[in-house]
């Protein structure tokens, strides 16, 4: 009887140390700066949580990783911050502050795993979940990116000033099962998609997901040029962006190699009816597209203005010797004071002084108030030779909200346009109405840093987002 107790409670505490895979799915797969990680370190998904191995992606950025079998203890060092992690318990120390991680550590036949989200967050790495190929992709960026949370790599690797390297290499081969090849995809503007292709395709019967359309096509796959393409932006997926209310984008990408296949995504604000037609080197797809109804003009909305970091918290340090936390304050507040003045508008700010307040937090509060649009204010950092404003989205609802307040941004500023860009930063990723991140331009870089803290160009960057929301809200209403 003591000889089956003893083996049950080993038991038990084997099950306590490695945790069982929430499925018995194949494991996710795991790409970092391009490069598909070795099968053994594969990522794991654990009760919900993408967990990922942890020395494998540290070393590869100059971190060094100390585990000492036997122990309980990780210690992960680039010389400048300890991270310092315990096995079964969900929180961190990163350069001795308690950190929550969500999911607990772990160890696997040598392997320590950690989940998805705190690598990006504490490691400063690009991180990218592609929930359709069910891959992770890692990026250690090396061009210009906010100082803020974990951008999702779709802007590629770029050089000191900005430019994408454009990688060398061959053309990538087509699979030899593939018995048709997409070359393109494209919108009439009205109704119609259009998939362009080459040889034999017989496409799978279309599924719906929410309010986004599913088509898979075996024994398919994206032209050489297509593949070529996403592999220079490090993205897993290409996408055609519509100009349709009840349509927002095409998204397309290689889905399987067992078979071949390509998936394609619509996405739409509500279910739509359709008709495909099949015919030789084109697949068709009819929505009816009835268009949504315009914004109701006795609606009050609420708007949220995020001004970034604040407290012992500084963001970037600035050339002209300020700090960015004074900047995205000073505009927030002149956001504020202007959206006052609208009767339609009923605008909130997650922090109205220098107090520090989480990133989940400052999400949880908007998403608890039921807002219609979250706008975070930020500015930048990197080297002193970039220069210029982006904008960043991360729910497919949140674009249209980012293409009309970048446009905005740059009229304001007169500064470099570095484009309109999807990210992983918790604030827009939390959040559940359209929500952007402005960066107003480089602390960085001197002719940006005397901009951006002179108060006339404070006034007409407010003055801009505040015409960039209700021009939003006039064309699409809120959430």
């Amino acid at each position: 009887m003591k000889r089956i107790v003893a083996l049950l409670s080993l038991l038990f505490a084997l099950i306590a140390l490695y945790p069982a895979e929430s499925h018995a799915a194949e494991p996710p797969s795991l790409y970092m700066n391009g490069e598909r990680i070795a099968e053994g370190a594969s990522p794991r998904v654990v009760n919900n949580f993408t967990m990922v191995p942890i020395r494998v992606i540290a070393e590869d950025i100059g971190y060094t990783v100390d585990w000492t079998a036997g122990t309980d203890q990780v210690r992960i060092s680039n010389g400048g911050s300890l991270i310092e992690l315990t096995f079964d318990k969900d929180t961190a120390l990163v350069d001795g502050r308690e950190l929550k991680l969500g999911a607990a550590a772990f160890v696997d036949k040598g392997v320590t795993y950690v989940p998805l989200r705190f690598v990006g967050e504490q490691l400063g790495l690009q991180v990218y979940w592609d929930s359709y190929s069910k891959s992770v992709f890692l990026y250690n960026p090396q061009s210009a990116n906010p100082d803020e949370g974990d951008a999702d790599g779709d802007e590629g690797i770029g050089t000191e000033d900005g430019e994408v390297k454009e990688p060398g290499g061959e053309m990538p081969a087509v699979p030899e099962d593939a018995l048709a090849v997409v070359k393109e995809i494209q919108f009439d503007g009205a109704r119609r998609v259009t998939v362009l292709f080459e040889g034999s395709m017989t496409p799978n019967e279309p599924f719906w997901s929410g309010t986004k359309l599913v088509i898979d096509m075996p024994y398919a796959s994206l032209s050489p040029e297509i593949m070529a393409d996403l592999a220079a932006r490090k993205a897993s997926q290409a996408e055609l962006i519509t100009d349709t209310r009840a349509l927002e984008r095409v998204r397309y990408s290689y889905y399987s190699s067992h078979p071949s296949t390509v998936r394609v995504v619509f996405d739409l604000k509500v279910r739509q009816d359709y008709e495909i037609t099949l015919e030789e080197g084109a697949l068709h797809v009819d929505f009816v597209l009835e268009e949504l109804p315009a914004a109701d003009p006795n609606k009050k909305y609420k708007v949220v203005i995020d001004a970034g970091h604040g407290g012992e918290d500084p963001g970037a340090p600035s050339v002209t010797g300020d700090w960015e936390k004074t900047f995205n304050l000073a505009v927030a507040r002149k956001v504020y004071k202007l959206l006052e003045q609208d009767s339609q508008i009923t605008p909130y700010m997650t922090r109205s002084d220098d107090t520090y307040i989480g990133l989940y937090e400052r999400a949880g509060y908007a998403n608890d108030l039921g807002a219609d649009l979250f706008i975070s204010i930020h500015a930048n950092r990197y080297t002193s030779s970039v220069s210029g404003v982006e904008t960043y989205y991360n729910r497919a609802e949140s674009l249209k909200l980012a293409e009309v307040l970048h446009r905005h941004l740059v009229k304001a500023t007169g500064l470099p346009d570095r484009n309109v860009r999807k990210a992983s930063f918790v604030v827009i990723r939390e959040t559940k109405m359209p929500a952007v991140l402005l960066e107003c331009g480089y602390l960085s870089n001197e002719k940006d840093a005397k901009l951006l803290f002179t108060e006339s160009v404070q006034d007409r960057i407010a003055e801009e987002i505040v015409a960039g929301i209700k021009e939003y809200l006039t064309a699409y209403g809120g959430k």
